[in-house]
């Protein structure tokens, strides 16, 4: 019977390990989701602001002068 708790126990604590390991992989892709979504609206607001400048002319429409 100790064994058999010894195993149990050996077993909790292996995967009150494991949950906190995977935990720390969840809170660092947490953050890494943040910084992404805080660039992508940088990123969003730089092109918002870029095609204002822009008179409404869109990019198709402006030939390179070797065409």
């Amino acid at each position: 019977m100790t064994e058999r708790l010894t195993n149990v126990e050996e077993k909790i604590a292996y995967l009150e390990k494991f949950v906190t390991d995977l935990d720390g992989v969840v809170r660092e892709l947490h953050d890494g989701l943040n910084v992404v979504r805080r660039e992508m609206g940088q990123l969003r607001t730089q092109l918002e602001q870029s095609q204002e400048e822009d008179d409404g002319d869109d990019l198709e429409s402006q030939r390179p002068p070797h065409y």
